[in-house]
């Protein structure tokens, strides 16, 4: 079977045969060889803990080229997310990762690895207000031992007077509720307000949780996408993480785009020289004056070798002439032979640099 995975263009991914201990934790399998989505065979079953975890690390490691992981629906417990984070610190592969729900246990283990995976570009995680999603089964509970609703068992007149006496008290309670009603309703309709709205408190532990997120999402400017969804999650933190992956894109844009202009500026100048030497080809003036000691200045064949030979000669013999003028100077810069191959290589560096701003000016 094919599922449209829109996270990642429009790529299709492929019901994949399951290794046998994924398929004995109750995981199935849809990949495609880049993306892996994990899915619980069985929602309504117990939580998938450390066995099943184990073995998705294990597929995991065993298949470096999964660069998208979405377990959003894989009912993977606290305890086995940490299975996975562990294996996805060793081996970096991920550029992006779509976490279930987890509690305080599970977002510690997913802040390792959004601080150690450098590679890793969009997050999307489910936070809940609980130290851990996975609560180990109990026979007993503190319940089991509280004796005080206990009622001893008694006679059968007394029971038919207490259910005489129960029913005079249900009557009793019933008008004493109407009358409140009526209390509560007794004011003018100009003088109704809305409810106040209840204002959800969120534990400290989870609050650093979220604090120490933040921090690390500014930190990290590989992140370009970071979805932290709950309703326990404040929403001035979503903002906060939102604008530190907006900022974090356009940083990147910024990068990309000077190294588009200088592949933009190279080509013209490329194509300036190729318009300079065809120029030569046809006999036309060239526009570097000055000519090489011994140079024969009559029509010949060799036309392309004397105008590399000038456009050389004039860089490289101004970087030679500013070399020597700087050690005859004492200076120390220019104590050993590295030193001035250095000096020149700058040196032509910068007269690049000066040409190709005057040709953009020009232009």
């Amino acid at each position: 079977s094919r599922l449209a995975c829109p996270w990642y263009g429009a790529a299709d991914l492929v019901m994949t045969v399951i290794p046998q201990p994924l398929a004995q934790a109750g995981i199935s399998l849809e990949y495609d060889g880049r993306c892996l989505v994990v899915r619980d065979q069985d929602s309504s079953a117990c939580p998938i803990r450390n066995r099943g975890g184990e073995a998705l690390a294990s597929f995991l490691s065993s298949n470096p080229d999964i660069k998208v992981l979405d377990i959003r629906e894989s009912n993977i417990s606290d305890n086995g997310l940490a299975q996975i984070c562990l294996t996805l610190r060793q081996s970096n592969q991920l550029e992006e990762l779509h976490a279930n729900p987890v509690g305080h246990t599970g977002l510690e283990f997913l802040l390792g690895v959004v601080r150690r995976c450098s590679r890793l570009r969009t997050l999307t995680v489910e936070v809940c207000d609980v130290p851990t999603l996975f609560v180990g089964r109990q026979n007993l509970s503190a319940a089991d031992y509280d004796t005080s609703s206990y009622v001893a068992p008694k006679p059968e007149e007394e029971e038919e007077q207490e259910l005489e006496e129960e029913e005079l008290q249900a009557r009793a309670a019933k008008a004493e509720r109407l009358r409140k009603v009526f209390t509560e309703n007794n004011y003018d309709s100009g003088d109704e307000m809305a409810p106040p709205e209840e204002v959800k408190t969120v534990s400290s532990a989870l609050t650093k949780l979220l604090a120490e997120l933040v921090r690390v999402v500014r930190s990290q400017v590989n992140l370009t996408t970071v979805e932290c969804r709950g309703d326990a999650v404040p929403s001035h933190v979503k903002l906060d993480i939102s604008r530190a992956a907006e900022e974090h894109q356009a940083c990147r844009h910024g990068m990309a785009e000077p190294e588009e202009r200088g592949a933009h500026t190279g080509m013209d100048v490329l194509q300036e020289q190729m318009a300079e030497i065809q120029s030569v080809l046809e006999g036309k003036e060239s526009s570097i004056g000055g000519t090489l000691p011994g140079e024969d200045l009559r029509p010949t064949n060799m036309g392309i070798r004397s105008y590399i030979g000038r456009r050389l000669h004039a860089a490289l013999g101004e970087a030679l002439y500013e070399c020597q003028r700087f050690k005859s100077k004492g200076n120390k810069a220019l104590a050993s032979p590295q030193d001035e191959i250095a000096f020149i290589a700058m040196y032509l560096r910068k007269k690049m640099e000066e040409e190709q701003a005057e040709a953009r000016e020009e232009a």
